[in-house]
């Protein structure tokens, strides 16, 4: 991602104070941040403010959901795919967990070994053989910039995920069945099944509805940086396919070995389909897919 076009966010005054541990985080990178007090954005703000950025993040109420705040997880500016993302202002308190978590994301060191690919899944064959499939791509990288892990439900119970989700990885995708509150792998894992503690680089949900309200007050997408689990989340808004699904994770898997951020991930492994649209990028558009010391 370009740190000279800078980043534009999209917040009232109280929510720019709140996260503003993120913004400083950007400054110390060089990054510039532009902060538009003047409201939620409509689609033709959002195209300008992608037209002059290299990531867009929308911070607004509550009331509104990643569906009807965003196009997508991209805003394309002629071939160039331009990440945008949602935090939805719960409180204060919510959006300066967010922040710091973030924060904390951007301070890791850059010198480190092989990027923890966490692959997740639920404990069915064919999400296995989707797993097996994308740890097998990623092994696969000449470059050996990847250390794919599996971490699906035939290896791991949900404590051990939730423990292990808490010592930062870089990069976790899961496969599988889900619901607007959580994952139905791992024996239904929810938001509240997690501790805060060091927080994932970014969590990526190839399944149905994790960024849904319906029936709900808060997505499980959305709750994973604002409770500072992961600095960044990809969910979707409703039903998806699963060769969709299945389609999105080997463009991530092969976008991963040179991506530096979500938003550079996304950004690469994005199309003009429409069923990319049923995808929401929720969290910090830059979080660095960079692993804690103890991943």
């Amino acid at each position: 991602m370009d740190a000279e076009r800078g980043i534009t966010v999209f917040a009232d005054s109280e929510s720019a104070e709140a996260i503003s541990p993120l913004l400083e985080a950007w400054g110390r990178e060089g990054r510039r941040a532009r902060v538009d007090l003047g409201g939620m954005p409509d689609a033709h703000a959002l195209d300008r403010a992608a037209r002059r950025s290299a990531a867009v993040l929308v911070v607004g109420p509550r009331n509104r959901s990643p569906r009807t705040v965003l196009p997508g997880p991209v805003v394309w500016v002629g071939t160039r795919a331009v990440p945008v993302s949602w935090v939805p202002r719960t409180s204060a308190a919510d959006l300066r967990t967010f922040a710091v978590a973030a924060a904390r994301v951007h301070a890791r060191g850059r010198a480190r070994g092989p990027l923890t690919f966490a692959v997740l899944g639920e404990r069915h064959p064919r999400f296995d053989r989707l797993a097996e499939r994308i740890v097998r791509l990623a092994r696969e990288d000449a470059s050996g910039s990847l250390a794919p892990l599996r971490w699906t439900a035939y290896d791991i119970d949900r404590t051990d995920l939730a423990e292990r989700i808490g010592r930062g990885p870089g990069l976790a995708l899961y496969v599988g069945h889900g619901r607007p509150i959580g994952w139905v792998g791992y024996a239904g894992l929810r938001i509240h099944h997690f501790a805060a503690a060091e927080p994932a680089g970014a969590i990526v949900s190839l399944t149905c509805k994790t960024a849904s309200r319906r029936r709900t007050g808060l997505s499980f997408a959305e709750a994973l940086p604002l409770r500072g689990i992961a600095a960044a989340s990809l969910g979707a808004i409703g039903p998806t396919l699963h060769t969709a699904n299945a389609r999105w994770a080997v463009r991530l898997t092969r976008a991963a070995p040179t991506a530096e951020t979500i938003g550079d991930l996304v950004a690469a492994s994005a199309t003009r389909d429409p069923s990319d649209a049923t995808y929401r990028l929720l969290g910090d558009p830059t979080a660095p897919l960079r692993d804690a010391e103890e991943p």
